[in-house]
């Protein structure tokens, strides 16, 4: 083992620097015979079509007037009525003879603003969230549910806005507060240039 390290070892890097020094030689053969050439310059150009200027459209020219329409007029015909007794349509009635439809709503009194989310503005959301919620004989905001939404980001906002909001609860006939449902609001949330 000794004599193997005696003459193994000087041996060994004997035949690295050779391998090294014939490496480096043929490196500097290739260089000296393949002398570096530019890159060729490749020009595209195109030319471009003349644009042939484009007519003007004829100008419209104005209808001649129509002619005029004849009108026939009929008789009226004596028809019988709609055979239901006035005291058999339920609720009162209009001077119209249709029944009275209550068309009030409740308005809100308390109305705090959404907050614009932070990671909703810098997403860039925006659009109309749609609410509906039921309205409690003492004013208060009940089952809000989101019924329509251009981003689902905006959401959560609206439902912890709506929830803070009161009302002055619709009346019946009595004067009496009574729970309102399905009441709906709109809101808008655009993002602008500051």
């Amino acid at each position: 083992m000794f004599f193997r390290m005696i003459f193994g070892l000087p041996g060994a890097a004997l035949v690295t620097a050779l391998l090294f020094v014939m490496m480096a030689w043929m490196v500097r053969q290739e260089a000296l015979v393949n002398p570096p050439v530019d890159p060729p310059k490749i020009d595209i150009l195109a030319k471009l079509k003349p644009t042939k200027p484009t007519p003007n459209p004829p100008r419209p020219t104005a209808p001649d007037d129509p002619p005029p329409v004849e009108i026939d007029f009929i008789d009226p015909i004596d028809a019988p009525g709609p055979g239901v007794p006035i005291d058999r349509i339920p609720g009162p009635i209009t001077d119209g003879g249709g029944p009275i439809i209550d068309m009030t709503t409740t308005r809100p009194t308390i109305r705090p603003h959404p907050v614009y989310p932070e990671n909703c503005r810098a997403r860039g959301a925006q659009g109309v969230v749609i609410v509906e919620f039921d309205v409690t004989p003492e004013g208060d905001v009940v089952n809000p549910r989101i019924v329509s939404t251009a981003n689902a980001c905006l959401d959560r906002a609206v439902l912890n806005t709506i929830q803070k909001w009161k009302y002055s609860p619709k009346q019946d006939s009595s004067g009496r507060p009574v729970m309102q449902r399905g009441v709906r609001e709109f809101f808008n949330f655009q993002l602008t240039e500051e």
